[in-house]
């Protein structure tokens, strides 16, 4: 039987998956997307390496591909659990990108009518405890993006997915089932986020959010794309927790993409605001950032509109390797915040709808 701790992670990654599809990517849930880079396996969905094939429990693909550059993929992993994640883990998502990305062979590729479309694969791991030491600096090395959960910023969310994975948790214990369904829950939370993308494009498969819990869990057994699940959980009481899910996710969260080896994930004040101003303005924003408090460096970072309109506060927490690096005991601590500013954080780009909005900060001259 699952733990707690690994059902909180799997649903968090639904959670997260939900981020992405708002973020400019498009979701891989069934291997008949890309037959020849995934398949079917016996818990989901797999991605072909060179050496095995990998879980791929939330993989998501960017919409626009970038010039001169292989269309990008990226692996999320949650981890929900007491302790940070470590060395270990951070070495397990080189692993799998790196056999990923070497896939593609010269002999195979000869023998196809029509070329296998290659990719880049990327990984995105997220903690809701941190990381180590040791396990930030291999990621920092390897470019594996790492994401803290754990500002204070996130309580309501994790408090969500907590809540929903007791409940499947129970359920799982009144069906008396010994092996957990993960295909066949995975697919129900995505039937009632609006992740699942099997038909080629972003879609709810014609399902409205009214009365047809019934019928969308017998969908998320029909879809289910794990091929060695006997047992499984009751297909309405599984829907209605997934439901229950959906209408609790109401969390505007934004994923930022600095010049930097890391990625932000923004938290809005107020979400609607934020929309009007980006409705009024246009795709490049002159902005101000400054710490949450005068006198802290740790903690949330707050992005305002430089034009001095109360338009937005976008609110992040950097990594915590570069949170050390500032608080340094030397009272240098403000002099380098500058220079992260400066240098890390000039530009950070995200989407919002079918657009590329940058955050652009310039810092001012000091007299």
């Amino acid at each position: 039987m699952i733990t707690l701790d690994a059902l909180r992670g799997h649903v968090l990654e639904e959670h997260l998956a939900r981020l992405l599809r708002s973020n400019g990517y498009h979701l891989l849930v069934s291997e008949r997307q890309d037959p020849d880079a995934l398949k079917r396996g016996a818990h989901g969905l797999l991605v072909r390496g060179r050496g095995t094939d990998h879980q791929a429990d939330v993989l998501g693909e960017l919409v626009r591909p970038a010039p001169f550059s292989l269309p990008l993929r990226i692996f999320v992993e949650a981890k929900y659990r007491k302790s940070k994640a470590d060395l270990r883990d951070v070495r397990n998502a080189h692993g799998v990108i790196h056999d990923v990305n070497e896939q593609y062979g010269t002999a195979s590729a000869g023998s196809r009518r029509i070329p296998m479309r290659r990719y880049h694969y990327r990984y995105a791991l997220f903690s809701v405890s941190g990381f180590t030491r040791p396990a930030q600096h291999y990621a920092l090395a390897q470019q594996i993006s790492l994401v803290d959960l754990s500002s204070p910023a996130f309580a309501s969310l994790l408090a969500a997915v907590d809540q929903t994975a007791r409940e499947l948790h129970s359920l799982a214990e009144r069906s008396r089932i010994s092996t957990f369904p993960r295909g066949q829950v995975r697919t129900a939370l995505r039937l009632a986020l609006g992740t699942w993308t099997a038909d080629g494009h972003d879609a709810h498969v014609g399902v409205e959010r009214t009365d047809h819990t019934a019928l969308r869990g017998q969908w998320a057994s029909e879809l289910n794309p794990a091929t060695q699940e006997s047992q499984h959980l009751p297909d309405e009481s599984l829907a209605r927790i997934a439901d229950d899910l959906a209408d609790d996710s109401g969390y505007d969260l934004i994923l930022g993409f600095p010049p930097a080896p890391f990625v932000l994930v923004l938290r809005p004040d107020d979400p609607h605001r934020l929309r009007e101003y980006l409705e009024r303005k246009s795709s490049d924003i002159l902005v101000n950032i400054a710490t949450g408090r005068r006198d802290e460096i740790a903690g949330d970072w707050v992005i305002t509109p430089a034009d001095e309109e109360r338009g937005f506060q976008l609110r992040f927490a950097l990594p915590t390797q570069l949170e050390d690096w500032l608080l340094r005991a030397d009272g240098a601590a403000a002099l380098r915040a500058r220079e992260v500013k400066s240098a890390l954080l000039s530009s950070i780009t995200f989407f919002y709808g079918d657009r590329l909005v940058r955050l652009l900060f310039q810092p001012r001259r000091r007299t």
